[in-house]
């Protein structure tokens, strides 16, 4: 008997309707895509029960109504035992002489749902506050040095901007020259030119949080991946510095205001139009500085921002004219560092009133009064993040490493590479359910050509690199085979960056330390994918030390160089004898060790997998079986079918839920 509730609700069925539902995660039509299960289209009746349901969804008059745009949540069940959770999509309703005779669904599991429930999301939306800190030159060497909030923040040796070098000679002082001179600190590495990156497992500790799932894996646990990180690399250029807009402003906080007809002052401090205004409208404000400097005054309408301007000192009566104001407008002013501004702390008082343009008349006002601008300036984490979209992210990790995502229940997924999960199956002899009378042997549809790569990079080193190896980017891998078929592209959602050991003009010889350069051909700042590398603790560089300048633009100490710095590479380990995964597809040179590894991403997670399905002895069969209750309830895509006395993986499974008729699409385990 089969059951279906959609939330608590349990539908009314017919009898005799064929619900078929197709089973497979890891399919051989398209290796770099997970599937999830899902049934054919099937009926339900009109009944009283289903019409409360589906609100009378026939019934467009009826406001609130059933919202069919919508997947809603629903089970499955099978002589009372549950089978499946996921979703139902009402895809329409069938009418007979103008009466609804019944509603036609289809049913997803949970894997699709999954990509409903993260929608338009994107990684900016994710709680990441628990990251949050102070942006202070003595923050950002910390970062650079050992890492923050328990080495899930460090400052990695990228530049946004600027084509480092570096020169131990003592009388080199170029302001891009890295190298700490004794004789002259006012060289090196500016706290501004660093972003902080983040770590994979905090973003996957922050989806889990927000969405109330649960991914269940080793993997996620192993050093291959908690040593991973992404860099928080939204805009091109500085985090701050020099960007418009960059701070994110906080809105004025006034302590005594007054309206008129015309504007209202609000108590969040915007001003409304009440009506059409003409003339124009003058803002004329005084800004007194308290302390701090690099004030920025930031003019919103409708939240779009409208000019902005800067002040080092103290001064009145500026103005700022608007123009062509309508009813319902708002006016926000905002406060933060200006543009341009590195970084700053600051205290001071605003005032403002409003005169219509060439007319002595306020027409309103308000004042901070007694209560004081202050603006501390945070490193927000969240506002950093790339523009990626949370499901992009996870099927950048799946695509990357040849991961399965299986749910085990709405908010329950197992993901594991794909060698892992296969052998975490069990085995199940199936002989006596199947028609091994008749049955059909097929050859696999392969690909002529198989591409394994990351996102195209534009970096200056990446582009050198693609224009050197015949189009092939930094790290991607081509395997092209002798016989006809398609091509094949598995491609993750992110960038890699080639890191370079920078040589030391003065002595020739290559510095301890790797730096990434995101700036492209013309030496210009660059932005693309989401750039993720391995760090995995701190190098000793006292051999070629940073000089390293705070906000006063000098190192703290004349004494104090950086003779630390953290370890960022393409490789998972500083020590070669432990590298245990490289984030390129192919071989390459690793720049740190001056080696290549063979724990490519394809050796260590596509490898078995892709020789398997090319090998000469790989077949596909199809069988029909009537399976057993118990091996329905038992059965999962990773586990192996036995069947006279031959073993099977399982590549897709055609299932009647009122049958138990099943068509069985299977590889031979080779």
């Amino acid at each position: 008997m089969i059951e279906i509730y959609i939330g608590s609700e349990r539908l009314d069925t017919f009898k005799d309707e064929d619900v078929n539902i197709k089973l497979s995660v890891q399919n051989i039509k398209d290796i770099s895509k997970i599937f999830a299960d899902y049934t054919q289209n099937f009926s339900v009746p009109a009944s009283r029960t289903n019409n409360a349901v589906f609100k009378h969804y026939y019934n467009a008059d009826i406001s609130g109504g059933f919202a069919a745009s919508l997947r809603q949540s629903a089970t499955l069940i099978l002589d009372k035992e549950p089978f499946r959770e996921g979703s139902i999509e009402l895809l329409g309703v069938n009418m007979k002489n103008g009466v609804a005779s019944s509603y036609e669904i289809v049913f997803f599991s949970a894997g699709v749902n999954l990509k409903d429930l993260f929608g338009e999301d994107e990684l900016t939306d994710l709680d990441l506050s628990a990251y949050d800190h102070e942006y202070t030159g003595a923050n950002v060497r910390t970062g650079a040095e050992a890492g923050l909030s328990s080495g899930n923040i460090i400052y990695p040796l990228i530049s946004p901007k600027e084509a480092w070098f570096y020169n131990s000679n003592s009388s080199s002082h170029n302001d891009y020259n890295l190298a700490y001179h004794t004789t002259n600190d006012n060289h090196g590495l500016h706290y501004y030119e660093l972003k902080p990156a983040v770590k994979l497992a905090a973003l996957i500790d922050a989806i889990e949080a927000k969405y109330g799932i649960t991914f269940n894996s080793n993997f996620f646990a192993s050093s291959k991946f908690t040593n991973l990180y992404m860099w928080c690399h939204r805009r091109e250029g500085f985090m701050f510095k020099d960007q418009e807009n960059g701070w994110n402003p906080e809105p004025m906080r006034y302590q005594t205001t007054g309206s008129s007809s015309s504007i209202l002052v609000d108590d969040g401090g915007n001003f409304i139009v009440q009506g059409i205004l003409t003339p124009d409208i003058d803002f004329i404000y005084d800004v007194t500085i308290i302390s701090g400097t690099d004030v920025g005054i930031y003019f919103y309408v409708n939240g779009v921002l409208f000019t902005t301007k800067s002040y080092s000192a103290t001064t009145t009566g500026e103005v700022v004219t608007m123009n062509g104001l309508k009813k319902d407008d708002v006016i926000s002013i905002k406060y933060g560092p200006s543009q341009g501004a590195s970084g700053a702390s600051f205290l001071f008082s605003f005032s403002v009133d409003l005169k219509r343009s060439g007319t002595a008349p306020v027409i309103a006002s308000a004042d901070t009064g007694g209560i004081l601008m202050t603006f501390d300036n945070d490193v927000v984490i969240a506002d950093q993040m790339p523009e990626q979209k949370i499901s992009d992210f996870i099927t950048g990790l799946v695509k990357m490493f040849n991961l399965t995502i299986e749910s085990t229940s709405a908010t329950e997924f197992t993901l594991e590479p794909l060698d892992d999960w296969y052998a975490s199956g069990s085995t199940y002899d199936i002989t006596d359910y199947t028609d091994i009378s008749s049955h059909r042997v097929a050859k696999p549809e392969l690909y002529r050509r198989l591409k394994l790569e990351h996102q195209l990079a534009d970096s200056i080193a990446m582009r050198q690199h693609r224009l050197q190896n015949g189009g092939i980017g930094y790290g991607d891998l081509r395997a092209d085979f002798s016989f006809d078929g398609g091509e094949l592209t598995n491609q993750t959602s992110f960038e890699l960056l080639r890191f370079d050991k920078l040589i030391d003009v003065n002595t020739g010889n290559g510095v301890d330390f790797l730096v990434g350069k995101s700036i492209d051909k013309d030496l210009e700042p660059y932005i693309g994918a989401p750039i993720i590398f391995y760090s995995n603790g701190t190098l000793d560089i006292s051999g070629t030390p940073i000089g390293f300048l705070d906000e006063t633009g000098l190192t703290p100490s004349p004494a104090d160089p950086m003779n630390d710095c953290v370890f960022i590479a393409n490789v998972d380990n500083q020590v070669a004898d432990d590298v245990t995964q490289m984030l390129t597809f192919g071989l390459e040179i690793d720049p740190y060790h001056e080696q290549a590894f063979n724990q490519t991403l394809y050796g260590e997670f596509w490898e078995d997998y892709v020789t398997d399905l090319y090998s000469a002895s790989r077949r596909v069969y199809s069988f029909k079986a009537i399976l057993p209750m118990t091996t329905i309830y038992q059965l999962k895509m990773n586990d192996k079918l036995v069947i006279a006395g031959k073993r099977y993986i399982i590549n897709e499974v055609n299932l009647n839920l009122r049958t138990r008729e099943a068509t069985l699409e299977l590889l031979n385990d080779v």
